[in-house]
């Protein structure tokens, strides 16, 4: 988790101390192993494996909360929910992250 989290932190410039805490989508077989805030709405998550990946990645797209931008690659996903959170777009720029990681981006929504 400490790599991803430098890795994610050279390129989006991750608060010290983020307020608030990670949300986590209720499904048993898709909890992340490990969740860190990087900025007040934008999480890191490491999952156990691509499986539980691919169901945290499902529950994302059914969350009714409206588009959420996300990246992903492997076994972690990086999460904005600043246009949940606030109703206002996100400044946040996951997709040049995604490049820079070699990961997808890609807004999900209900």
């Amino acid at each position: 988790m400490d790599q991803l989290v430098s890795a994610v932190d050279e390129h989006l410039g991750c608060d010290t101390d983020p307020a608030g805490d990670p949300v986590t989508p209720m499904n048993g077989d898709a909890l992340p192993t490990d969740q860190v805030l990087c900025l007040p709405h934008v999480q890191i998550d490491l999952y156990k494996d691509q499986a539980a990946l691919d169901k945290a990645l499902n529950l994302w797209s059914d969350t009714q909360q409206g588009p959420v931008p996300l990246v992903h690659g492997g076994n972690w996903m990086v999460v904005d929910l600043t246009g949940v959170a606030t109703g206002e777009p996100s400044a946040v720029d996951l997709e040049g992250l995604a490049s820079e990681m070699d990961a997808e981006y890609e807004t999900v929504a209900a």
